[in-house]
């Protein structure tokens, strides 16, 4: 049967009818809250794999809109659940996760303030906030990105740009990153998509706290020399992955002025420190990078995507970014066209959900959430100091800790530790990770959740203990030690 022009009509229609629409709207909100609240059931549900087969291929026509998004949501994994300590992704802030229905609806382009006055105008106000929390001055520049990969990739092209100028234009330079063990994957991503060669990356080794080892930093530097480098890009971590380990900046600096390095600091887990009252020092010294990237989506607490970046002569940026688009570009404005600033073309409006606590509940709202989250963390390095079946495996420098059995069981310890990892989350009791430290893998937590208490990790700690002493007496199944993407081959090194 053809379709007529009546028919379209009546979809559009249907689709924006007013009354629909709030109905939709409430359903969804409540369907947010119940995502947002305290989660007391499962952290996942047991069969999550089995569960999303079963959504895949239902008939969301049959069920109806709302039904269907109500079912993803029960079946996901419970962020706000307060034993869900695994990963570096945060129980949101409720203002700044209801408000992302605004944000899409409005829909902002801010490539250009014609295209989102109000969005732009508020962007730049919240990047100008962020230049004081980091002690960046106001002629440094910088946008709202997806997250620390796009950041890191934003500071090293303008890096590339500073270093051999013209390189963007004529694709002629060559130019070495130092980095330390534990530096993000992203960072020899950008290398390689920048064209450096993910050979250019020189690694630091660590020292006893698994930060990069400033007095061997020189080492990399000179074998990047030997290898025919003469222009170095040196990058810190400010809470690193595996460890949330933090390298000295002042050091680093040094180091960077005397071999003429462009220093770029990887804050994307770390920055939201800067906050604290009591852990900012961790970051001090930040203010003297050449470029920084950060994430609001993880320590303060912001949903996905908000990352963030800036370079510290904000004229590098535009630099190198700057486009010929007439069709866009071309007015004069209070506020700059943020199309030249960034990698993106379609900058969504992310700075809003930042940009809202900060402006009505102040910055004392992420001072404590962030020292709360981190005490946590430390409550469970005390617990695992006290505890016969566990061991802490270095001192939490933020809300990260890894740990491992102090019974390994020789050569059958990382298949131990990686089942218990999973038995632990495939039961929706709690939930952690794991990474490799000094080549062999071992259990990790990551508080991310301000809901999170001393009690919940201490259960979780609990029931690894209990899942330990099963496998001592000889009740842990005899599985396939885990490859590929599961686990992971263990590899020599201090991480992984």
């Amino acid at each position: 049967m053809r379709e007529t022009s009546s028919d379209y009509e009546n979809v559009i229609r249907d689709l924006w009818r007013p009354a629909a629409v709030r109905k939709l709207a409430r359903e969804m909100a409540d369907i947010a809250a119940e995502a947002l609240g305290p989660q007391w059931g499962a952290v996942r549900r047991p069969g999550a794999e089995q569960m999303a087969a079963r959504i895949v291929k239902g008939n969301g026509r049959s069920r109806g809109l709302t039904a269907v998004v109500r079912e993803i949501q029960r079946a996901s994994l419970h962020l706000a659940h307060p034993r869900y300590i695994a990963q570096q992704v945060a129980a949101p802030i409720p203002a700044s996760a209801l408000v992302e229905p605004v944000v899409a609806a409005m829909n902002q382009s801010l490539a250009v303030w014609e295209m989102g006055p109000i969005a732009v105008a508020i962007d730049r106000d919240l990047m100008g906030r962020f230049k004081k929390l980091f002690g960046y001055p106001k002629e440094a520049e910088g946008s709202m990105l997806p997250g620390g990969a796009f950041g890191n990739l934003t500071a090293l092209l303008a890096a590339r740009e500073a270093l051999a100028p013209g390189a963007t234009r004529t694709g002629r330079f060559r130019i070495a990153v130092i980095a330390g063990e534990q530096t993000h994957y992203s960072i020899a991503r950008a290398a390689a998509i920048l064209g450096m060669g993910r050979e250019s990356v020189y690694r630091v080794p660590l020292d006893a706290a698994f930060r990069s080892d400033a007095a061997r930093v020189p080492e990399a530097f000179a074998a990047a020399r030997k290898a025919g480098f003469e222009r170095f890009i040196l990058v810190g971590s400010a809470g690193s992955t595996p460890t949330g380990s933090f390298d000295d900046f002042p050091a680093l600096r040094s180091i960077a002025d005397r071999e003429g390095a462009w220093l770029h600091v990887d804050a994307a887990h770390g920055a939201g420190l800067a906050f604290s009252r009591r852990l900012r020092r961790r970051l001090e010294g930040i203010g003297a990078a050449d470029s920084i990237a950060f994430d609001p989506h993880k320590m303060m607490f912001m949903p996905l995507s908000a990352g963030g970046v800036l370079v510290r002569d904000g004229a590098r940026l535009g630099q190198v970014l700057e486009e010929e688009a007439p069709y866009l570009f071309g007015s004069v404005r209070r506020w700059p066209d943020l199309g030249h600033l960034t990698i993106a073309c379609s900058q969504r409006f992310d700075a809003l959900k930042v940009w809202l606590p900060w402006r009505v509940y102040g910055g004392r709202v992420w001072d404590a959430l962030v020292t709360h989250v981190c005490e946590v963390c430390r409550a469970a390095f005390r617990y695992c100091q006290r505890s016969e079946a566990l061991a802490p495996l270095h001192e939490p420098q933020s809300n990260i800790l890894c740990f491992e059995l102090r019974a390994r069981g020789g050569t059958d310890s990382d298949r131990v530790h990686w089942e218990i990892k999973e038995r632990l989350n495939e039961s929706g009791y709690g939930y952690v990770s794991s990474t490799v430290l000094d080549g062999r893998r071992v259990l990790r937590l990551v508080v991310m959740n301000p809901l999170t208490q001393v009690s919940d990790v201490e259960d979780v700690l609990r029931r690894i203990e209990a899942m330990a002493g099963a496998y001592r007496q000889g009740e842990g199944a005899a599985q396939k030690s885990p490859r590929g993407s599961a686990g992971g081959p263990v590899s020599q090194g201090k991480q992984k």
